[in-house]
């Protein structure tokens, strides 16, 4: 019996469901929405509300902290800093600087799980998982 555990184990032994809500996560603050399986869909709603917190809190362990839940890959956009160089966007810098200023004034709620029509293949059920962002005034 599974009484009281906490863990959404998603098929998978420990090492491949956290290496699974990585990549999730990584894709979802890359894309700001992804389109997965109802049940990985609420488990990663649960580890990308965490790491929009840390977002906000912006200091040196947060960084730490967000760079351990996700990939440190490129988004394929430039900036260019301060000395006019162009310089690669990482999903970490885009957390930093655009994901978590974005929910500066929200409490809760930073992820949205919309249910879609079951998988043509084997009819999992779907879901659209979405970065939800104040409308500006």
């Amino acid at each position: 019996m599974r009484h009281r555990c906490k863990v959404d184990h998603l098929g998978r032994p420990a090492d491949q469901r956290k290496a699974l809500i990585r990549t999730l996560a990584t894709s979802l603050f890359t894309h700001d929405e992804i389109t997965t399986t109802l049940v990985r869909a609420k488990a990663l709603k649960k580890h990308a509300d965490r790491i929009v917190t840390l977002a906000k809190r912006g200091d040196v362990h947060a960084i730490r902290q967000v760079k351990n839940l996700i990939y440190h890959s490129r988004t394929g956009e430039m900036l260019t800093d301060e000395k006019n160089r162009e310089v690669p966007e990482t999903v970490l810098r885009r957390i930093f600087s655009k994901v978590g200023p974005r929910f500066e004034n929200r409490k809760g709620g930073y992820t949205r799980v919309i249910q879609m029509p079951p998988r043509r293949g084997d009819a999992a059920p779907m879901a659209l998982i979405q970065l939800t962002y104040e409308l500006a005034e």
